[in-house]
């Protein structure tokens, strides 16, 4: 029986069955619940949830039958993977896709029936099916029971379904599970109940209300009363149509403690069809900055009444003489006395911000007009000490010249830095939310640091205002040494120049710092926050690379994961220079990287602990070679190949002569060189493709696959030549080994591994027989040779 096509869009299928991560997972019980309820409800014996992947199908759950796996080209379901369409087979002698199928003629009992459903996921790619099979035929499984099938199949999908959002949740939840951003994850009920509460929630909205929360108390009530409404209203507005992301400020229910604020950002999940399927809160407290705000406002409204009344901070603009007279408020906001200003419009413009000049000039010029009465600015201007600093002013005008264009404005004049900078600093926050929102899905969707990384990399540099800066991930040399792995750099000039004095290398991975004896260097060895905006005169300052522009401050936090430093950010050249508040604003992003980073190590060191255990399962511990357990499923799987289509396929025996007595004689430190000499002539003689291994104390095996006979037995005759022209030091002493081989060339008699390793055994016992060190390939006649030989020379060659 021809295995079953494989369908055009192979990869597309198999990444969707990949992203189910159920391949080699131990059985799902409501699968199996699922699985046994089917067959029940259908009178069958055997139920399967199966899933089919490069080369075999998996059983995600299973009723009535043994195992949790067949090999592909074997199985019912290919052919429902390859049409997309439900298959039926009421007697499977009788269908001429499965009549001379193993399981069919082959397997006790055989199978005789066999329904499978398709299971689509991704778009629209089956990953396998929802299958029963029987021991007889089955011409009763009608119209009703299929449709009866298929439904159980719907409720299979939408479990695996299930089981891909409890995963994505649990990741996504263990991200937030500390750090400055509460979570709450939502049901799609309506109204939305809460399913999730971070453990740093108690740090968000206050220990007592987390812990109401946490006894089942409905969210809505924890909310301020007047603000409950609109909270109400932003949760519920993701049912009413596709709204991915929503952000609300409001208040809490009052303490004694005063008032708290929180901003929470809304993100909906949907599905394919764009149904609800969940909705994630991140919540920040928002307290300190609201007070701050209260307090600007307040103070901005009593600074504008005391300076209508007092004249404070007050300037008088004459537009025909040009002339600009400002109180000496209005002086000390720029650092000057009132006896240093030039009272001049064309002086005061020239102190105005490059930027604002133009917009500035523009409000000017439109404030002439005989129709504007009142004019209001925000513009920057130079402080005596060379920064900027945020004005707002508002003018109104007290003359006007004849035709009615004012002649003389007067207005006043405050200094609104602060609410600038708190501005910025929000704007900032709400861009670094992106960044982590940005850095998680990144980082879930592909598991990959460096890439999430580079997105987010030049965003946190227009954040931080930063010319250049780094983003690196510790790492150690052989000798335990650290040293920083930089994958996300600026595109700086002296990374192409000269290097200078070991300080890093250029790999294609990324560039490397071995010295860390320096300013950033400082950060991950003493595991601290470097900022300093005189970098110069910092301890462990030296100096930059040849070519790299002057740093004229800096920036260094590092990534840290259980107080463990496991990479570090660097910023450099600010045009403000770096602060506390800078710090402070980053410290969320760094906490990200550092469980993304610790993430990254814990998957490394699954996948090397899942490959050093394969490598003990699979090879022998003295040679390195494959052990006879490994050798056989790699025998195996080619024999397939080879019955399929009819690839040349050879196996051979390689028994070591007079082992024995080498061991007798030099010892068995001598016995284990010699069967490592052998093992480095094997891995030499043979090609990738082909399979040495170690099957016995010293018996080997080779399999050689796609190899005519001709070139299999050239290549074992330079394996028997190579190790007779060898010699082999132990100590002080050189010892000679030789090698008797016997070799089967597979033909169709051949059905399994164990009877060609028989035919090649037999060929090894005639090697032996005929004085050893020699080829010897099978042949009929040998066989009728071997059976009347004589036991007591078979057992002296055992021996031997």
């Amino acid at each position: 029986m021809p295995a079953a096509p494989i369908p055009p869009d192979e990869d597309l299928r198999l990444a969707a069955l990949r992203d189910l991560k159920l391949l080699d997972q131990e059985g799902d019980q409501e699968l199996d619940r699922i699985t046994a309820l089917a067959a029940s409800v259908l009178d069958v014996p055997i139920c399967v949830v199966s899933l089919v992947d490069e080369d075999r199908l998996w059983f995600a759950a299973h009723h009535g039958t043994d195992g949790n796996q067949w090999p592909r080209e074997l199985s019912f379901c290919g052919h429902v993977v390859n049409s997309k369409r439900t298959v039926l087979a009421h007697d499977l002698r009788l269908d001429e896709r499965f009549c001379d199928n193993d399981l069919v003629i082959r397997r006790v009992p055989p199978l005789r029936f066999y329904a499978g459903v398709p299971l689509l996921f991704g778009d629209g790619q089956v990953v396998g099916t929802l299958c029963v099979m029987d021991q007889r035929p089955r011409p009763d499984f009608d119209e009703a029971r299929l449709k009866q099938l298929i439904r159980f199949s719907e409720i299979v999908h939408d479990q695996i379904r299930l089981r891909q959002q409890r995963l994505a949740a649990e990741q996504a939840h263990t991200l937030f599970s500390s750090g400055p951003v509460g979570t709450v994850v939502w049901d799609a009920q309506m109204p939305p109940r809460p399913t999730y509460l971070s453990d740093n929630l108690k740090d968000i909205i206050g220990k007592r209300l987390a812990d109401e929360l946490h006894d089942g108390q409905p969210y809505i009530d924890i909310v301020h009363p007047q603000d409950q409404e609109a909270v109400r209203s932003s949760l519920s507005s993701h049912h009413q149509g596709m709204l991915p992301v929503l952000e609300i400020s409001f208040r809490l229910r009052p303490s004694a403690r005063g008032m708290r604020w929180v901003h929470q950002v809304n993100k909906a999940d949907y599905d394919e069809a764009g149904r609800l399927q969940g909705i994630r809160s991140y919540l920040f407290d928002l307290t300190r900055q609201k007070h701050l705000e209260s307090s600007i406002e307040a103070t901005k409204e009593r600074l504008y009444l005391a300076l209508e009344s007092a004249r404070i901070g007050t300037w008088d603009a004459n537009n025909e003489t040009q002339e600009l007279i400002i109180n000496a408020r209005a002086a000390s906001m720029l650092g000057y006395r009132e006896d240093e200003v030039e009272h001049d419009n064309q002086s005061w413009m020239d102190m105005v911000h490059p930027h604002d000049r133009v917009s500035t000039d523009q409000a000017l010029q439109s404030y002439r007009n005989p129709g504007m009465d009142v004019i209001a600015l925000e513009y920057r201007i130079r402080h005596k000490k060379g920064h900027y600093v945020w004005v707002q002013s508002y003018g109104r005008t007290v003359e006007r010249d004849d035709s009615g264009r004012p002649r003389r404005i007067v207005g006043t004049l405050l200094d609104i830095t602060e609410s600038k900078r708190q501005e910025s600093l929000r704007n900032r926050q709400r861009q670094l939310l992106d960044l982590l929102n940005q850095a998680q899905t990144s980082f879930l969707l592909n598991r990959n640091v460096q890439d999430a990384c580079e997105a987010l990399f030049e965003p946190l540099l227009r954040i931080s205002e930063s010319a250049f800066g780094f983003i690196g991930i510790v790492q150690h040399n052989d000798k335990g040494q650290p040293y920083l792995m930089v994958p996300t750099i600026s595109d700086l000039d002296w990374r192409h120049g000269k290097v200078r004095n070991g300080h890093y290398e250029r790999r294609p991975e990324g560039l490397q710092f071995h010295r860390l004896d320096n300013l950033f260097g400082h950060v991950v060895t003493h595991n601290q926050i470097v900022l300093t905006n005189e970098p110069g005169t910092h301890h462990a300052s030296q100096g930059t690379p040849e070519g790299h522009p002057t740093l004229r401050n800096f920036l260094g936090m590092p990534i840290r994961f259980d107080n463990k430093v496991l990479g570090m950010i660097a910023l450099g050249n600010r045009p403000d220079g770096f602060d506390e508040q800078m710090v402070q604003l980053l410290e969320p992003l760094v906490v990200t990287l550092g469980t993304l980073f610790h993430a990254r190590d814990q998957e490394n060191a699954r996948v090397t602990a899942e490959q050093e255990l394969l490598r003990l399962a699979t090879r022998d511990a003295l040679t390195g070679l494959a052990n006879r357990r490994h050798f056989f499923d790699i025998a195996e799987t080619s024999l397939t190949q080879t019955r399929r289509y009819g690839t040349p396929m050879t196996v051979a025996l390689l028994d070591l002569d007079h082992f024995k007595h080498i061991n007798d004689t030099h010892g068995h430190a001598a016995g284990d060189a010699v069967l490592n000499a052998f093992a480095d002539v094997l891995r030499e003689s043979l090609r990738d493709t082909d399979t040495p291994a170690r099957v016995g104390g010293e018996e080997f095996a080779v399999l050689l696959t796609n190899t005519p006979l001709s070139e299999a037995l050239i290549a074992l005759e330079r394996i028997r030549h190579t190790l007779d022209e060898t010699p082999i030091q132990v100590g002080d002493r050189t010892v000679y080994a030789t090698v008797s081989i016997g070799a089967v060339q597979w033909n169709a008699n051949h059905v399994d591994v164990d009877g060609m390793l028989a035919h090649a055994d037999a060929a090894l016992y005639a090697a032996k027989r005929h004085g050893r060190n020699r080829v010897q390939l099978y042949h009929a006649e040998l066989m009728q040779m071997e059976a009347t030989a004589d036991a007591p020379l078979r057992a002296a060659n055992d021996a031997a």
